[in-house]
């Protein structure tokens, strides 16, 4: 990996050990991040944090971070992303410009949005299609479907691979509301593994699937995958040339090491 594959962030401020945040692609206005779970790319309205992002790429721009300057970027503005909570693709416009014609774009349905998931059960399905309306709870930190005040939004889910009890699906969306695919999916009987705020879904122990498990004396097992176990892992949007252009992120290493174990084990 060289110097400018990534954007760097020093310790306590996304996250208390340093971080190297991967560019996975690259346009003359435009750059898209692979961030992990747990990591803020904008302001989250429930999970108060003192910065994000944005936020600090924006503030290494005023300090003249001479990385952001090889990369040539001169503003930052972050147009789409993951949930705090899950991981995945974050695209950036780093002129003015760019920002405002991929808002527009976005605003105006053009930019797709494919995600990958893992939930629990054996589904009967293969595809589904959930329109429900989205509206924030009023005393809750949680948004809720609302046929009154919700906003229009649509989520299209397709069976991606079986396992014995567990399942991988995609979510593709060209709405981008809060928690819109954790939501819909509950709402749909996918409730996604690792989901504490629309289901109660724990995190998967090797132990839960392998048969002949031993447990370790010294240590204490851990999920394969501790964190919710959703990626923002596509997205398609118009380039400045009017060429569709579609930039993908590979999956977090332990949740590719989840599905490798599902297949290992749990093979149909």
């Amino acid at each position: 990996m060289s110097a400018d594959d990534f954007l760097s962030f020093p310790p306590d401020t996304l996250d208390r050990e340093p971080l190297r945040v991967p560019i996975v692609a690259r346009g003359p206005a435009w750059l898209a991040l692979n961030k992990p779970a747990g990591v803020p790319w904008i302001a989250d309205p429930w999970i108060p944090r003192t910065t994000d992002l944005v936020r600090e790429v924006r503030r290494q721009l005023r300090d003249g971070k001479p990385q952001l300057a090889r990369l040539g970027i001169e503003k930052f503005h972050g147009i789409v992303g993951p949930d705090l909570v899950a991981s995945g693709l974050v695209l950036c416009a780093s002129t003015d410009a760019e920002s405002d014609r991929l808002a527009n774009a976005l605003g105006s349905g053009q930019i797709e949005l494919t995600y990958r998931f893992v939930t629990m059960g054996r589904p009967v399905e293969t595809e589904i299609v959930c329109e429900l309306p989205m509206a924030p709870h009023a005393t809750e930190s949680r948004m809720l479907v609302s046929h009154t005040t919700g906003k229009k939004t649509l989520t299209r889910f397709n069976l991606e691979q079986r396992f014995r009890g567990y399942a991988v699906w995609t979510a593709t969306t060209t709405f981008d509301r809060l928690h819109q695919i954790r939501l819909h999916a509950a709402e749909s009987g996918l409730p996604i593994m690792g989901e504490a705020r629309y289901a109660k879904i724990p995190a998967v122990m090797l132990s839960e699937i392998k048969r002949d498990y031993r447990p370790s004396p010294r240590n204490p097992e851990a999920p394969i995958y501790g964190e919710l176990a959703l990626h923002l892992a596509r997205v398609v949007f118009p380039g400045a040339d009017g060429q569709q252009v579609t930039v993908e992120a590979p999956l977090p290493k332990a949740f590719g090491v989840l599905l490798k174990r599902f297949a290992e084990h749990l093979a149909i």
